[in-house]
């Protein structure tokens, strides 16, 4: 791959990000990514303004999973009256597993490192298939533990339009 950002996390933006495989390695983790936004102050980003990537590779060095979360959620009615509250699920081993194994075509919202630690959390969301689907998708947060994080792409396609 042409560009190499080493723990540049904070320096890219994942708008449009989607997922379309994992692909790991030995001893590493790997997801490749579209639609990753590399911002202008990235020290692989000559062009100084934040442009798309071509295909990614976001490589957990040495990466592990620790922990899944699906995310609760609240529905409010017009008036702001709460009308239900469905907690945070704890996900179990099977059920971490087969998400981890299904991330392909979910969307990437955000990669955050956990307050100075080796580990990092990726915020992941399952769109709906339906259409016109009102309702919230379910999103997820995986815990991972690692030794940093590596991403590689070989291109720049546009400028991403503010």
């Amino acid at each position: 791959m042409s560009f190499v950002s080493i723990n540049e996390i904070e320096s890219f933006r994942y708008d449009d990000c989607y997922i379309i495989g994992r692909k790991d390695t030995e001893s590493d983790m790997v997801l490749e990514v579209k639609a990753l936004i590399v911002k202008g102050d990235n020290s692989q980003n000559a062009n100084f303004t934040d442009s798309y990537a071509d295909v990614a590779q976001i490589i957990f060095k040495k990466g592990s999973i620790v922990k899944g979360i699906k995310d609760g959620i609240k529905r409010y009615d017009a008036d702001g009256k709460l009308i239900e509250e469905i907690e945070d699920v704890i996900l179990d081993n099977d059920n971490l597993s087969q998400l981890c194994n299904n991330l392909e075509g979910m969307y990437l919202q955000e990669i955050e490192r956990v307050n100075d630690t080796d580990d990092y959390v990726i915020f992941t969301e399952r769109a709906s298939d339906e259409t016109y689907e009102t309702f919230s998708s379910d999103t997820y947060q995986i815990k991972v533990h690692c030794d940093g994080i590596t991403i590689r792409w070989d291109r720049y396609l546009n400028r991403v339009e503010q």
